[in-house]
C-alpha cells in the first residue's frame, strides 16, 4: 500500500443502507428576518460524514429564501446526525439535501 491518501467515497442516498437521521439540532432564526416576518425553507446541499457530521467544505445553498441563506448554513454546520450506513453495515460519507424550515408561530 502506501502513496498519496485518498478521502473516503461520498455515496448518494439511493446508495446506502440507511440514510442519516437528525440527532440534534434546529434553525436558528435571525432576529431580523424574524422583525421582518421572513419565513420559507431554504434547501441545503451537505455531505454527512461518516462521524454524523456535516463537512463543511461541500456546504452549500441548494434553493435560497433571501435573508434565511447565513442562518441555514450556520444552523446546518452544527447539527449532528447518525452517519449514514453503507451496505456493508459500515459508516459512510453522504450528499443530501437538507430542508431548514424557518417559520413564524
Amino acid at each position: 500500500m502506501g502513496g498519496l491518501g485518498t478521502a473516503p467515497a461520498i455515496f448518494s442516498p439511493r446508495e446506502v443502507m440507511k440514510l442519516p437521521v437528525l440527532l440534534d439540532g434546529k434553525p436558528d432564526y435571525p432576529r431580523r428576518a424574524r422583525e421582518d416576518g421572513i419565513t420559507g425553507v431554504v434547501m441545503v446541499y451537505v455531505v454527512i460524514g461518516a462521524d454524523g457530521r456535516v463537512e463543511p467544505a461541500y456546504t452549500r445553498i441548494q434553493r435560497s429564501v433571501p435573508g434565511l441563506d447565513e442562518a441555514a448554513i450556520e444552523s446546518v454546520s452544527r447539527w449532528r446526525f447518525s452517519p449514514a450506513l453503507g451496505h456493508d453495515g459500515r459508516p459512510v460519507r453522504v450528499k443530501v439535501v437538507i430542508p431548514v424550515k424557518f417559520a413564524l408561530k
